[in-house]
């Protein structure tokens, strides 16, 4: 998969926000990327380690960054922190990929659906368990 790939998938997830604006934090977007990778064998090739008992992956956390220098997603300061949503540029880039899009609309569909009501400390949970299931 190529990084534009990536990016894709990663865009279609933040497009998602249902009912709730304030859905996409830093952690509930590397938690749902993980349930992509793991749970709906979305090949995105980041390698996730258990720290403190919960699975990180410094390679997707830069990649995140070099998403937000490129303003493929932006980040909005709110009451609730910062959140994140799908910029103009990552827009385009979405227009772009379509075929990207038609492969996995229905394993983002799937992760969103598990991810839109729950609570952190609940999707904490399901990615480590999830991280647990599948090992590298």
């Amino acid at each position: 998969m190529t990084d534009q790939q990536k990016q894709a998938v990663i865009l279609m997830l933040v497009e998602k926000q249902g009912e709730n604006p304030n859905l996409w934090g830093y952690a509930r977007l590397r938690k749902s990327v993980l349930l992509l990778q793991k749970e709906e064998d979305v090949p995105l090739g980041f390698p996730f380690r258990l720290e403190r008992e919960r699975p990180v992956s410094p390679d997707l956390q830069r990649f995140l960054e070099d998403m937000r220098f490129k303003k493929l997603l932006v980040f909005k300061e709110t009451p609730h922190g910062y959140r994140i949503f799908c910029g103009e540029k990552g827009k385009k880039l979405l227009a772009e990929h379509l075929e990207t899009v038609e492969q996995y609309k229905e394993q983002v569909a799937r992760v969103f659906d598990i991810v839109k009501d729950l609570r952190l400390t609940d999707l904490r949970e399901a990615a480590y368990e999830a991280f647990l299931r599948n090992p590298e």
